[in-house]
């Protein structure tokens, strides 16, 4: 559905994207995610013919158009993460607006109340609604020419816990269906929930490119144990390896060893078979956002 080829684009002195390629598979929902300046709203609007970049290609759907080209924009959808309508119109006026320009006909704006459940708000002033409603009219807009390729700009962002959770369902139907979704979001759990595949940007780069099932497996496989004990013990150690266990020993009170597939309880009855005395124990895995962190600081070094 995409594909992006070594895109750079410079503001000036500043390198907003650098030598960023990727692909979009079609019915995938992808997230691109990455701290403040990292070049996402940039990559996002190079996509959408926004702003034509300096170097590289961008090649949209099986006919690989380009993204200026009129038959691209006409199966695009696109969410903003701030978006204003004209004051004293109501939410059918606004649509049927938006409708005229793609030239569809009346009833597209009907269908596209239905989508977000706005129908019953049809002649309310758009002025009117609440933040998550606003942004359920944005993607009523978006989804008025049916488009294969749907783009979220932090489209949560402004929005109140309730107002995100509503917001995330229409996504996740939109999902379910089948439709291409590229999604930026600063919510690392709003990304884990729906998204397949993440692309971490750092300074216009890209830091890592992952599946979130191998993201899963990633925190799987770091989850430790992390023993305290009720005095120091040098057996403890002996214990451990004794059933080859490897650990770590931060301090002579504190054991960590490897906590899955069963291995954080063999460890527990090595020491008590042993005679150890154990204080407390507790499983530690890291969070996506510590996976996160992880990536961008490993790119800024490597930068």
């Amino acid at each position: 559905m995409i594909r992006v080829e070594d895109l750079r684009k410079r503001y000036g002195a500043v390198t907003a994207v650098d030598g960023l390629s990727f692909e979009v598979a079609r019915d995938e929902t992808f997230a691109l995610i990455g701290p403040n300046g990292a070049g996402k709203t940039t990559t996002l609007k190079i996509l959408l013919g926004l702003v034509r970049p300096d170097e590289g290609r961008v090649e949209l759907g099986a006919e690989r158009l380009a993204p200026l080209d009129p038959r691209a924009r006409r199966k695009l959808g696109y969410v903003p993460q701030r978006v204003t309508f004209p004051a004293g119109r109501t939410v059918a006026e606004v649509l049927g607006f938006f409708a005229a320009l793609r030239g569809l006909e009346p009833a597209a704006v009907g269908r596209a109340l239905e989508r977000v459940r706005m129908a019953d708000l049809a002649g309310r002033r758009a002025q009117e609604l609440s933040g998550g409603m606003t942004q359920r009219l944005s993607l009523a807009q978006a989804l008025l020419g049916d488009p294969d390729l749907l783009v979220l700009d932090e489209p949560t962002a402004s929005l109140d816990p309730e107002a995100t959770w509503e917001f995330r369902r229409l996504v996740e139907g939109l999902r379910l269906e089948g439709r291409t979704i590229v999604l930026c979001s600063h919510l690392l759990s709003e990304v884990e929930r729906i998204a397949d595949r993440v692309l971490i940007l750092v300074g216009g780069r890209r830091a890592a490119l992952e599946s979130i099932a191998d993201l899963r497996g990633r925190q799987l496989s770091a989850t430790r144990l992390v023993i305290r004990l009720a005095a120091p013990n040098a057996g403890a150690g002996r214990a451990l390896a004794s059933h080859g266990l490897t650990f770590e020993a931060p301090d002579p009170l504190q054991l960590v060893v490897e906590g899955r597939n069963g291995t954080g309880v063999a460890a527990i009855e090595a020491l008590r078979s042993s005679g150890v005395a154990v204080r407390s124990f507790e499983m530690e895995r890291p969070t996506l956002e510590e996976l996160f962190l992880r990536a961008v600081h490993a790119e800024r070094r490597d930068a």
